[in-house]
């Protein structure tokens, strides 16, 4: 099975499942089936979907119409999931994929936090799939740009701050010296959009996300963010799959970023910061030695390295698992920061096997 029929295969056997699952978990198939697909292991997909989805439930229906126009008015509020659904296959229908994507990117970046990050990961997954698909996309690849667009306005979380990216320290230093959370402070929801909502209580949380001074070049300035995120991976064992998203998610915008008008790369940068500043400083507390240093690291990489790698995601078979492998290859093959490989094994080791 080839590389698109794997992909249109899980997209057919998800295309009955809703974007979340016991309130508040996000539905990871599509995702996690594309990196499958990306690492190689398009044998894998079918398996592997058959088994995630018996913890899924349907699709939700739709309760109410959202006219174009007052879309704001429906941002962030889960419970029209289904309807944010019903309107962006309205507006993808009358539309290309590359413009439904330009309209809709900056309208909810600024939610870019939405569950977790998953919106934005799931619809950059879907954009990669589109970008690769030529001028005929299958109906179910556009289908999954509207559902991964839908999720990410139905769970739409602004942030706290306004990163200026013109500061005097790198992002590892940034990094460490983010404000951090009391751990013992209750949330008002589970989750890591729970502890989000206790950013306020860190007033000095929007000067921290100032200090960090961004790379001429938008591209390397993700980059270098994704490093940063990947030693607090590599290094932390208290909060891992929180501490997994600072790598996916900006990951997931540093791949949608070519497809994207290029208004919209520094504010994609600047936005990206606020996540990853945002999930450390609520979770990653108290400080821990090593955070702002490199992680042992491991014997220059081979592409048996990659293979094994990707073997060991599939033996494992959690869709975190199979993400950040797939992330951190990716972006190792661009910058070749070896922490980026120590974090995946450190984070499979914490995280219990879904088979």
């Amino acid at each position: 099975m080839d590389m698109t029929e794997a992909m249109l295969d899980a997209l057919d056997r998800l295309s009955d499942t809703g974007p979340e699952y016991r309130e508040i978990l996000a539905n990871h198939g599509p995702m996690a089936a594309e990196a499958l697909v990306r690492l190689g292991r398009g044998e894998a997909v079918s398996r592997w979907v058959e088994q995630y989805k018996r913890k899924l439930t349907p699709q939700p229906v739709a309760v109410d119409r959202i006219e174009p126009s007052e879309w704001q008015r429906y941002l962030g509020q889960p419970r029209f999931l289904g309807d944010w659904t019903v309107l962006m296959r309205r507006e993808l229908s009358e539309r290309s994929w590359s413009a439904m994507l330009a309209r809709w990117w900056p309208r909810l970046l600024p939610g870019l936090a939405a569950s977790a990050t998953h919106g934005v990961i799931r619809t950059a997954h879907a954009v990669r799939s589109l970008a690769n698909a030529g001028n005929d996309p299958h109906p179910l690849l556009l289908d999954e740009l509207a559902r991964g667009l839908a999720f990410w306005a139905a769970r739409y979380q602004t942030l706290p701050g306004a990163p200026s990216l013109t500061g005097n320290v790198t992002a590892v230093v940034a990094v460490a010296n983010l404000p951090r959370l009391d751990p013992d402070l209750d949330a008002p929801e589970p989750g890591i959009i729970g502890r989000l909502r206790l950013l306020p209580s860190l007033p000095s949380f929007s000067s921290a996300l100032d200090r960090w001074k961004a790379p001429s070049d938008p591209h390397m300035a993700l980059a270098e963010l994704i490093s940063a995120a990947a030693r607090v991976v590599a290094v932390r064992d208290d909060a891992p799959i929180a501490y997994c998203h600072t790598v996916t998610g900006p990951a997931a915008v540093r791949m949608t970023l070519s497809q994207l008008p290029e208004s919209l790369w520094w504010p994609s940068v600047a936005a990206t910061w606020q996540v990853i500043g945002s999930i450390i400083s609520v979770f990653a507390a108290p400080r821990q030695d090593g955070e702002s240093s490199p992680a042992p690291l491991s014997e220059p990489p081979t592409d048996d390295t990659f293979y094994d790698l990707a073997e060991l995601a599939v033996a494992h078979g959690d869709e975190h698992v199979i993400k950040l492998t797939e992330a951190a290859i990716r972006e190792y093959r661009i910058i070749e920061d070896q922490t980026l490989l120590a974090a995946v094994d450190r984070f499979r080791s914490r995280v219990p096997t879904n088979l």
